[in-house]
């Protein structure tokens, strides 16, 4: 893989200095519970201290393409630790491949049209910094079959699909209103494009055909907490040989949809064709990534590996940490939205004093840092952060 770690720590760079902040949830229900990583009893102790890995997880990357074989639609199926439930990540087919120095301005869609789903798989492996465990492209016939489990689902459109009959005519796939639609009412959804219109008018409707999706799998059962001393490792993740068996782990389990926010790319410098050409956030994909796909994650420097401990319902506040941790040199490889209080100062858990030596220069954009030895270890992280008050106060 060829990712381009310079120019990407140059946008996180950016980042520290024009970041907004906004309050929404991160990705839920993906990774593990609040406190299961390091409250296994399951793994091997060393010292009174315990040993983990961090959970396997396994993605999918769909492609949606209409009868001409144009790309239409793009997903992550990204399964959970044990093979139940899991997140649909929806990627605009308009995003900007991550392209050398000089090269012309490239679409993930143009590289499937050019190179078929091999050259779509290295452009999103690039992109997203993430190793795929699988491809796989479908037709909205074969997308309906795939869909069929999850019946019939309700829907709320604010505006109405319209896609073209064989005569190039329009024609409404499903009209703007609250309604229910079948696995092939969603296929035929995520196909539905019409020439001239950009993509930013339909990223609602197709993150509202995945949810429909979503609705399908099996809500989680509320824990009390009851059992974190004795709870024991999750399930090995099972063999995902095809598309379908990553749509039935995904329904075996409760389902979260997320839909990168996409900027229309429009300055003549940057896209000179005047493209549908749109920019993703490097801070959401991050974020994202190290929540949904941590063990599929590639390092990007040669930093210390960092997990961070989210106690905050607000994906403004895991971003701007990651965001401040890449800029650092670290690499940021999980992200947990923990369900625990927020305590008053934010804490640095080390288990040699490389890393904590490594995690005092962080207090520069971090805050305040109380640093803690610990002798419990997480397999490939030399470093837990786990974010407190003190961090919210410090951005101000």
């Amino acid at each position: 893989m060829t990712a381009i770690p310079a120019r990407r720590r140059r946008r996180m760079m950016a980042a520290v200095v024009s970041s907004v902040l906004t309050v929404i949830a991160l990705p839920s229900g993906i990774v593990v519970g609040a406190n299961s990583l390091l409250n296994e009893s399951g793994g091997d102790k060393v010292d009174q201290g315990v040993v983990v890995d961090i959970p396997q997880t396994k993605v999918n990357l769909l492609a949606v393409v209409n009868a001409n074989r144009e790309l239409t639609a793009i997903a992550l199926l990204a399964v959970a630790p044990g093979g139940n439930g899991g997140t649909i990540i929806s990627v605009p087919v308009g995003a900007a491949a991550d392209v050398a120095k000089g090269e012309a301005p490239s679409r993930l869609a143009d590289g499937y049209a050019e190179g078929g789903l091999d050259a779509l798989r290295f452009d999103v492996e690039n992109l997203f910094n993430v190793a795929l465990d699988f491809a796989d492209d479908v037709s909205s016939a074969e997308l309906a079959a795939l869909l069929a489990p999850v019946g019939t689902q309700p829907v709320t459109m604010t505006q109405p699909i319209i896609g073209t009959d064989a005569s190039n005519k329009p024609v409404v796939v499903i009209p703007a209103e609250s309604t229910t639609v079948t696995g092939q009412q969603i296929a035929d959804g995520l196909v539905a494009t019409q020439k001239g219109i950009p993509e930013s008018s339909r990223l609602a409707q197709v993150k509202a055909l995945w949810s429909a999706v979503a609705r399908a799998g099996v809500a989680a059962v509320p824990s009390d907490g009851s059992d974190a001393s004795t709870s024991t490792s999750l399930p090995e993740m099972p063999d995902l040989p095809t598309t379908q068996s990553y749509f039935e782990a995904l329904l075996r389990g409760e389902i979260d949809v997320w839909q990168f926010t996409a900027t229309a790319l429009a300055d003549a410098q940057r896209n000179p064709a005047n493209i549908d050409l749109y920019t993703l956030d490097d801070r959401e994909i991050l974020m994202v990534m190290a929540s949904v796909l941590p063990g599929s994650l590639s390092l990007t420097s040669n930093g210390i590996a960092v997990m961070v401990d989210v106690p905050f319902g607000s994906t403004a506040i895991a971003r701007e940490a990651v965001t401040r941790l890449a800029y650092m040199g670290a690499n940021v490889v999980l992200v947990r939205q923990v369900n625990d209080l927020p305590v008053e100062r934010t804490v640095a858990y080390y288990n040699d004093d490389l890393a904590r030596g490594e995690a005092e220069t962080f207090a520069t954009l971090l805050g305040p840092l109380e640093y803690v030895s610990t002798i419990d270890v997480v397999t490939g992280v030399n470093l837990r952060i786990v974010l407190g008050n003190d961090f919210v106060a410090f951005l101000g």
